[in-house]
């Protein structure tokens, strides 16, 4: 192992805790995303804490109209006051509120809890991120060499009139954007790319705050693939982009990348050695952020 003594020590992220000390929001740079922990038995205990069974968290964006359940805790098992999401859609480089608010036994609610975090702005040149929404682990951070346009197709239809010159016309709301990308892809990021390109599924597109250009769910279509140098060199990929619909949260289950029941299983023989390797639920749940 080579130490070198001048580069700055690894910091681990810090949580973000509401003012109530019932909901932490934890920043994983490694994936963009943000891991939620709600635990309504913290600090100074919610009332009925333990006949809490779902938790619904919102998330609150820059500049938007209001806030959007997050993928996976719409809602989410809270079992005696303890639940866990994982928010891999949130906008990089700006501030973000979450919200959660608990769901009784009786299907009633109770108080709402918030804090804010603030994903980091990739760094060029692999500023731009590609994003499975199904599978979080699934995800590339790339170079973008060209995404050269964004194109709204108008929806106008128009009728001539007798005697004006003047057609009578209706205009409805513009198509989605459109557009194509070109990106290269190095070492691990060329196999998840291919995967991205070539598996049906939405994709989120992001990239850093000062680029002005919006998040995007889109379908990827017509792929290609071509070597930029050497069989062991970097690859680039280009494909249609095509603008979809966020696709729908409620009953989605959480998703955190490189982490599964099936991983779990893997790793340990007998509940009796998950249990005691792990010391709440939710460290279980998020493998150990929480």
């Amino acid at each position: 192992m080579i130490v070198d003594p001048l580069a700055p020590p690894v910091v681990p992220p810090i949580p973000a805790v509401s003012a109530d000390g019932w909901l932490t929001a934890i920043v994983d740079p490694v994936w963009s995303g943000v891991v939620l922990s709600v635990d309504y038995t913290a600090a100074t205990p919610l009332a009925a804490a333990a006949d809490v069974r779902k938790v619904l968290i919102t998330r609150l964006d820059p500049g938007a109209a209001g806030p959007v359940p997050v993928r996976g805790a719409d809602l989410a098992w809270a079992i005696e006051g303890v639940g866990v999401g994982y928010d891999h859609e949130a906008p990089l480089g700006r501030a973000v509120t979450y919200t959660a608010r608990p769901t009784y036994v009786d299907g009633t609610t109770g108080p709402a809890s918030s804090v804010a975090v603030t994903l980091p702005d990739p760094t060029a040149p692999a500023d731009v991120w590609i994003k499975s929404i199904d599978e979080p682990g699934i995800s590339a951070r790339v170079t973008v060499t060209s995404w050269p346009s964004l194109s709204w197709a108008a929806r106008i239809d128009s009728a001539d009139v007798m005697g004006s010159r003047y057609p009578i016309t209706a205009q409805d709301e513009y198509k989605a954007a459109s557009s194509d990308i070109t990106l290269d892809a190095e070492g691990d990021a060329i196999e998840t790319m291919r995967q991205l390109l070539t598996t049906p599924g939405v994709r989120l597109l992001q990239t850093r705050s000062d680029a002005r250009r919006p998040d995007q769910f889109v379908l990827l279509g017509d792929p290609a693939e071509a070597l930029d140098t050497t069989p062991t060199g970097a690859r680039t990929f280009t494909a249609s982009v095509t603008e979809v619909e966020r696709p729908p949260t409620a009953g989605q289950p959480m998703r955190m990348p490189g982490w599964s029941y099936d991983a779990l299983a893997a790793a340990w023989p007998t509940y009796d050695a998950v249990a005691a390797a792990y010391s709440s639920y939710a460290s279980l749940a998020t493998n150990g952020a929480a």
